[in-house]
């Protein structure tokens, strides 16, 4: 679902945000859960949080790892606006998609 709830992980600022927030900072994709991606932000802040997005499929994760990759250091609002194609299946949720 996008966005993720949201963890502070570093920083001075609040704790607990929500929403599209921040800068895309960093994509990974779980190497033990193959269906799992974890995304870093950053806030004007200076704090850090990290979410994860689930999949039905591997191959859905990955591609939109691909494309988050591309997205990195742009803010979340520009990427959650964004259609992902139709071949992303298995991703529920994401704003502006009709999965």
């Amino acid at each position: 679902m996008w966005p993720p709830k949201w963890l502070h992980t570093y920083g001075p600022g609040r704790t607990t945000v929500s929403g599209e927030v921040g800068v895309l900072e960093a994509v990974f994709l779980s190497q033990i859960v193959i269906n799992k991606v974890y995304v870093l932000i950053h806030t004007e802040e200076e704090n850090t949080y990290i979410g994860s997005l689930m999949f039905e499929k591997a191959d859905s994760a990955k591609a939109v790892f691909d494309f988050l990759y591309t997205q990195i250091n742009k803010p979340l609002t520009a990427i959650g606006a964004l259609d992902l194609p139709e071949s992303f299946g298995g991703f529920r949720g994401w704003r502006g998609s009709s999965g």
